[in-house]
């Protein structure tokens, strides 16, 4: 029998021993964690500042003495559940039955895709016109300006607009994609009136009215208004799904005033459409949202399951680039009536697919292969890098309604807000580098990495001096510049990785892969080049009613734009824009309104329907050389009040 002091003092024999034990554990854990910074301090407690610097330097170039690169680690136990879910089927079932599944998986998810797309791409969209019963065609246009509709700014519509005529009893039924909420925007500067428009929709006038009247359901948009902005604009078509829409063309209008965030513009111009009610339509709705939906859902399977990393990493990406190239951002709008345009797409895509996959094998090696292999963290890799791959992927609904066009010193500064939005993608970036610098460093591979991106650095400097040429950082080079330095394990790495490619991928698949310098000129678009200098007004003469100038350089260039002028385009003729649009294109340096009036019954039946509806009118004059279908730059708007003459002179600056 055991004395009840025997049993005190057993019992105090286990305690003693839990806690050596325990304080042994704890010295062992704290060890092995001051381990890793061993490197960065002296061990002797005398050591000067200097040398604790020095070894600090040491063990920031050396690494840790035990590198550690481990997975996201979840301790839920029901978390745990999930995330030896897929390696427990992976070991369960030999490949023979898991490649018939995979294939028949992807089979049913090509058929969806077929199901949901096919009409949208190879349906011509009709209505039935109500008074012939007869099924009739509806155009497909993009999100900007339409030729079929109105060819373009100054004199592309020719002298007065015929080539745009008629501009009274004409009907249009559109199909719109989705998106023109944003995709009507102007990134290249277009004038109305002394107005010049730049980075905003360009619809001018417009809105949508109170009350119906003739079937009538906005208010007249300038004949030159994006039709599809202007739809969306109207409210009559859905930024999300797209639409078809009816114009009617009813020509001039005395003024366009702004609503609802139009563009205002307080004179007269030629031609106006409105829109009214429209038939019934078939095929009019763009199946981009639900794409992406579907292909987002059914790659959720794929990631979550793959064990290796390499089979979820090429089915996301490929899945997610012909998401772009056929729906969510195509490069070219299809159109069911030309029979090569939906190939013509599909070739491009393969254009561009063939290299990205060679950029992507890359990718996969330097770092992709590392963040999503065995072992990982399916439950991380499915909720945190996948969703942040699709917000890159998606670039035109997330990272495009930022304020910034293109990361150039001269675009900054001039699109309202980019200053402050490029700043914070600046800073973003510099903190995701540090961090990601530290896990590189934990990992044992920072050294490797700083010296990579030196030579990145220097790479970039070079290139940025290069004489007549712009260092252009596209958004696919942002991203292979930075995806390299996501080669870890982490929860960092899956943060930054996921954004990084779905960038990658999205910018081959909608621009290709543009060059990283580019000359003025094409960074120009069509933005006024300064090359030959227009005109200059002398002033209105209101005796004659004339308007004059006096051109500032005589001499006629050999080359426009990189290209020989033939004789026919000489530049001894000038071109006189109203109005924004061309009325007058001849040899004489001064010109009578009058005898403009006369020589032109449009002109003429505008002056006196402007008159009738205002005392005095505003004429907006451009004035620039002109030689066949070339042309100079423009001056700004000269403003003249008609009939009584008082001129304002132009802002310094020229317009395209």
């Amino acid at each position: 029998m055991v004395s009840s002091d025997s049993v005190f003092d057993i019992s105090d024999d286990i305690e003693l021993h839990r806690i050596v034990k325990s304080r042994s554990n704890s010295s062992q854990e704290s060890t092995e964690q001051g381990s890793q910074f061993s490197h960065l301090s002296n061990d002797g407690p005398l050591s000067s500042p200097k040398s604790k610097v020095k070894a600090f330097l040491k063990g920031l170039w050396h690494g840790p003495a035990h590198p550690v690169d481990d997975p996201p680690h979840i301790k839920s136990p029901y978390a745990q559940q999930f995330e030896n879910f897929p390696c427990r089927i992976s070991s369960s079932f030999p490949t023979k039955i898991k490649l018939p599944f995979i294939l028949l998986y992807y089979a049913f998810w090509l058929v969806i895709l077929q199901q949901a797309l096919s009409p949208y791409l190879t349906e011509q969209p009709a209505y039935q016109d109500e008074s012939s019963g007869k099924s009739m065609d509806i155009i497909s246009i993009s999100c900007r300006g339409e030729p079929s509709i109105w060819k373009g700014k100054n004199q592309r519509c020719g002298l007065a607009g015929a080539k745009c005529a008629p501009f009274n009893d004409r009907e249009v039924v559109l199909r719109c994609p989705a998106l023109c909420d944003s995709e009507s925007t102007t990134y290249s500067s277009i004038p109305v009136g002394d107005q010049n428009i730049k980075y905003r929709s360009f619809t001018i006038g417009g809105g949508r009215t109170e009350t119906l009247e003739n079937d009538t359901l906005s208010y007249p948009y300038r004949a030159d208004s994006f039709p599809c902005g202007a739809a969306v604009h109207a409210g009559l078509v859905s930024p999300y799904f797209g639409g078809c829409a009816k114009i009617r063309f009813v020509g001039p209008q005395s003024e366009f005033p702004a609503r609802d965030g139009s563009i205002g513009f307080d004179s007269f111009f030629p031609a106006s459409y409105q829109f009214v009610k429209t038939p019934k339509c078939h095929n009019c709705y763009d199946p981009r949202v639900l794409v992406a939906f579907i292909n987002i859902l059914l790659g959720l399977p794929v990631i979550y399951m793959s064990t290796n990393g390499s089979l979820a990493f090429w089915t996301i990406c490929i899945s997610g680039f012909w998401t772009i190239i056929l729906t969510f951002d195509p490069p070219l709008v299809v159109k069911a009536q030309d029979p090569e345009s939906l190939a013509t797409l599909i070739s491009l895509g393969f254009e561009r697919l063939l290299p990205l996959c060679f950029i992507l094998y890359v990718v996969w090696k330097a770092a992709c292969q590392t963040t999503l292999s065995h072992p990982s963290s399916p439950i991380c890799k499915t909720l945190i890098w996948y969703p942040l791959f699709w917000v890159g992927m998606l670039n035109n609904v997330t990272f495009d309604r930022l304020p910034v066009d293109r990361l150039t010193i001269t675009d900054i500064l001039t699109q309202p807000g980019s200053i402050f939005a490029t700043l914070g993608i600046v800073m973003t970036i510099a903190v995701g580098a540090v961090v990601q610098a530290y896990h590189l460093w934990k990992a044992g591979k920072f050294r490797m990495y700083f010296k990579l991106y030196l030579g990145f650095i220097g790479a970039l400097t070079v290139l940025g001096n290069f004489s007549g040429l712009n260092l252009r950082i596209h958004h696919y080079i942002l991203a292979l510049l930075l995806i390299p330095g996501t080669n870890t394990k982490g929860m960092t790495a899956m943060l930054f990785q996921g954004v990084l490619l779905g960038l990658l991928v999205n910018g081959v698949s909608r621009w290709g892969l543009a060059s990283i310098e580019e000359t003025d000129r094409s960074l120009r678009r069509s933005d006024p080049s300064g090359e030959i200098k227009p005109p200059e007004f002398l002033g209105y003469e209101r005796s004659n009613s004339s308007v004059s100038w006096q051109i500032r350089e005589t001499d006629n260039p050999a080359m426009i734009n990189g290209e020989f002028i033939s004789p026919h385009d000489k530049l001894n003729r000038y071109s006189l824009i109203i109005n924004d649009l061309e009325w007058y294109n001849g040899p004489n340096s001064s010109v009578s309104l009058e005898a403009l009036a006369s020589e032109n019954d449009r002109f003429a039946e505008l002056l006196g329907y402007a008159s009738n509806h205002s005392q005095e009118q505003k004429l907006y004059l451009r004035v620039g050389r002109a030689g066949g279908t070339r042309r100079s730059d423009y001056t700004n708007a000269a403003v003249l009040k008609y009939p009584s003459g008082e001129f304002v002179p132009p802002k310094p600056g020229l317009t395209k």
